[in-house]
């Protein structure tokens, strides 16, 4: 019982959900969010949640509820741009004992970068690929495995929740806004869902290729979520920690795109809060002189355009680009890597290969990939 969440209110704007779940969480009570079992009769509205906690905290959140609607006005609440502008990570997680260290990291960027965290949990469809009858007694069956489902992935949401108290540090979780959310579907579609209308900053993912016990999160995904999202999506190894360095090193892998500018802006905007030193490295294969010349170009670029900030483009020589990238990284005690991801260009098609795995997932450091 003491494991069962309870609906408490449904909550049709993201502003009014953070406010709430402040007050709530400030009080002590632990506060999920669900899509589950709002009625098909009503206008769908995709920012809508149903607001739950445990059973045991029911009574006490209930009284705060009526406290928060005696004392605030939830209409001006609603429209405050003090929750709008916070900045938002989305973290997809499938709740086993590698996600804690996957946690761990993002809570501990997200204290560092003054950003609310939302921890996604999306549980498979019992009723995916059954076949479509109307039959009373079908429908009656789908309704039970619908439930039996939506039980068992609360239960673990609940307990990865009491993990997550236990092993991230107190200052951490103290510091870092921290939202629950659970829904139901296939991993690529719901997260790539879930960013068009949360609209984060960076989605942290980990890059781990190993299969689970269900089959849930590994190579596969990741790679689509990169292909198929329009937000940065930093993927992080199970080896990598958050080190809290007073300076870090960051490689910015360029092929010399016009678009290089805009990544720039968006790696600049997201580790505004980090003191720190960017490299950006074209990795040569070829030794073709034309290459250094355009080196100089963007170095004079950057001199005039980003003179505040400690960047240096860099040619950097090797038999093929994943080797380029091993020995950078260890010749420059790379912290993160970031490239671009241009459609039809040598890095996209890395993609679309084999390769893509050793590259997201094999390397020590995290690797933040830009959508342009």
């Amino acid at each position: 019982m003491e494991n069962q969440l309870i609906t408490l209110l449904r909550i049709k704007t993201h502003n009014l959900g953070s406010f709430v779940k402040d007050k709530l969480e400030s009080n002590g009570i632990e506060v999920f969010f669900t899509n589950e079992n709002l009625s098909k009769s009503d206008k769908y509205n995709p920012n809508e949640v149903l607001l739950k906690v445990k059973a045991k905290e029911t009574e006490k959140a209930i009284q705060i509820l009526l406290r928060i609607h005696k004392d605030y006005d939830l209409d001006k609440i609603k429209e405050d741009i003090g929750f709008t502008d916070l900045r938002k990570i989305l973290v997809p997680v499938k709740l086993s004992e590698d996600c804690i260290e996957l946690c761990r990291y993002a809570f501990s960027l997200a204290k560092k970068t003054k950003a609310e965290v939302k921890l996604l949990y999306v549980y498979t469809d019992p009723t995916f690929n059954e076949p479509d009858k109307h039959t009373a007694s079908w429908e009656k069956h789908v309704r039970m495995e619908l439930e039996e489902a939506f039980q068992k992935a609360q239960l673990k949401l609940v307990n990865f929740s009491r993990k997550l108290q236990k092993q991230i540090p107190k200052e951490i979780l103290d510091n870092v806004k921290i939202h629950y959310r659970m829904l139901k579907g296939t991993p690529v579609n719901v997260i790539t869902d879930a960013c068009k209308r949360y609209e984060p900053n960076v989605i942290v993912m980990g890059a781990n290729t190993q299969k689970s016990e269900d089959g849930e999160f590994y190579g596969k995904t990741l790679l689509k979520v990169i292909e198929n999202t329009q937000y940065p999506v930093l993927t992080v190894p199970e080896s990598a920690s958050f080190k809290g360095k007073e300076k870090i090193n960051v490689m910015y892998a360029t092929n010399f795109y016009d678009s290089d500018n805009s990544s720039l802006n968006k790696l600049l905007d997201i580790l505004k809060e980090f003191d720190k030193k960017i490299h950006c490295v074209h990795i040569d294969l070829q030794d073709d002189p034309h290459h250094q010349e355009k080196v100089e170009e963007l170095n004079k670029m950057l001199d005039q355009n980003y003179s505040e900030h400690n960047i240096k483009c860099v040619l950097f020589e090797s038999e093929n680009i994943l080797k380029g990238f091993d020995d950078f990284i260890k010749a420059n005690d790379i912290d993160i890597i970031s490239i671009s991801k241009v459609k039809h260009s040598a890095f996209y098609k890395l993609f679309h290969s084999d390769l893509s795995a050793q590259l997201v997932t094999t390397e020590k450091v995290p690797v933040l990939i830009f959508p342009v």
